[in-house]
């Protein structure tokens, strides 16, 4: 079998509706029948068969009419994909990527925080062969589907029927919507008509830890942890370790932490993020710590995890997110790697929180010198790359983007903050007019995928 990306445009027939054209040049290329008369040609799940000329032309080049193309449920030729022959008479274009997310049309069209991520994408799939559209749960119907493709010559996104995807990429950041019973539907239909998708599903931070812990090699750099389950579960930490944070299972953007220092005499401070109502920054008793915890601790589930502590930068904490992302079957890349410095009075190092970025490299530098710093970054990627790969294999599912959160203590020990499935796009934010390597890290894997189909 042999494929090539080509541009695929379209010419008028009045009188054969259904005409293909192809050149001898493509045909000689996918190796199709010396004897071709009619040509079956696939896009996602639909199939036209309809008459074939072979042209001169030193392009590889194919031609529908509109007819075809309708059928198809392309968008407006011309367009470049990847071409491959599947048999003798039949050949196969695409891939075609869907990304599924939440859609808001109130006011404006919007995809949300990756609205800007999802143009990146398009704009680079235009450049690899590839026709990308985004859809929500609410649009998705197998036998009809609809989805935005992004206009480059409007530079709007357009709601149209779109092809059946190759491959979808999973970027649903609402927990509850990703256990409703239509994303059910979705990737039950995905699996049975075998359309790869990725990344399967949120990781709470409990999840995550006890995948982790399993691995020896990855103790060392796991802060210790327990769900809290009850009241005595809390009073234990904080009499074994002092210091430490109260966080969501399932947070995300350093919202809803709680961290709690247990002083001499038994008093506590506390400190917290995104909460409202009054409470105390500091307790005489445990008793009462826990009661104006307890109205905020019982709505959701959460996680106890000793404080670290952690280098400052210009006396503000800071992290490190290592974008991790699937090149084929097994191997990992680092595409992109921030450091964050939290805000002022925050002890979230967090974008969403007020914080700042810079370079990686540039703040090791300043803080450890050239040498000290190659080494300190080299152990985060090296560190990154075995988190998500022991994550791969162990979670279940196709995954292939990480977002890894790393710490450094005062002694410039690497501590494991958090790994995130679907990892904020606020946080790689591009040269203005060029796609970050995330977004093509995304395309790539895709891709990849597809041709493993």
């Amino acid at each position: 079998m042999s494929e090539k990306t080509i541009e695929i445009t379209s010419h008028r027939s009045t009188s054969r509706p259904f005409l293909c054209q192809m050149s001898k040049k493509l045909h000689e290329l996918l190796g199709l029948s010396n004897h071709l008369n009619t040509l079956n040609i696939t896009c996602g799940r639909h199939t036209v068969t309809c008459p074939v000329v072979l042209i001169e032309d030193e392009d590889y080049s194919l031609s529908l009419t509109d007819k075809i193309s309708l059928e198809l449920c392309l968008p407006p030729l011309p367009i470049k994909l990847q071409i491959e022959s599947l048999d003798k008479a039949s050949v196969k274009i695409g891939p075609i990527i869907g990304v599924v997310t939440e859609i808001y049309t109130k006011h404006t069209l919007h995809f949300g925080s990756i609205h800007n991520f999802c143009e990146e994408l398009s704009h680079y799939c235009r450049r690899s062969g590839c026709f990308l559209y985004v859809f929500s749960l609410t649009m998705y119907d197998k036998n009809n589907m609809m989805g935005y493709y992004f206009d480059h010559h409007t530079s709007n996104w357009i709601k149209a029927a779109v092809p059946f995807p190759d491959v979808v990429h999973n970027r649903i950041h609402s927990r509850k919507l990703e256990q409703s019973k239509s994303f059910l539907t979705l990737t039950s239909e995905l699996i049975e008509n075998k359309t790869p998708y990725f990344n399967d599903r949120f990781l709470n931070k409990w999840e995550v830890h006890q995948i982790l812990s399993a691995s020896d090699h990855l103790i060392p750099y796991l802060p210790a942890s327990r769900l809290l389950e009850t009241k005595r579960n809390l009073e234990e930490m904080l009499e074994e370790k002092k210091d430490i944070f109260i966080k969501p299972i399932n947070g995300s953007q350093g919202k809803r932490i709680f961290r709690v220092i247990q002083q001499e005499k038994d008093s506590y401070l506390l400190d917290y993020t995104t909460f409202s109502g009054e409470i105390s920054k500091e307790y005489s008793q445990f008793q009462a710590l826990f009661k104006a915890l307890y109205p905020r601790l019982k709505r959701e589930g959460f996680l106890l995890q000793e404080t670290k502590h952690l280098q400052t930068y210009q006396n503000r904490t800071f992290d490190f997110r290592i974008l991790c992302h699937k090149k084929n079957q097994q191997d990992w890349k680092v595409s992109s790697s921030i450091a964050r410095l939290s805000g002022e009075q925050q002890f979230v190092a967090n974008l969403a929180r007020g914080g700042s970025s810079m370079h990686l490299k540039e703040l090791l530098t300043n803080l450890y010198g050239e040498k000290e710093s190659l080494h300190l970054r080299k152990l985060l990627i090296e560190l990154s790359l075995e988190i998500v790969e022991v994550i791969c294999v162990q979670a279940g599912g196709e995954f292939g983007e990480f977002g890894v959160d790393l710490a450094l203590d005062i002694e410039g020990k690497p501590w494991i903050i958090e790994v995130n499935t679907k990892p904020s796009k606020s946080e790689d934010d591009p040269k203005k007019g060029k796609v970050r390597p995330s977004a093509k890290s995304i395309i790539h894997y895709c891709t990849f995928l597809y041709s493993q189909i």
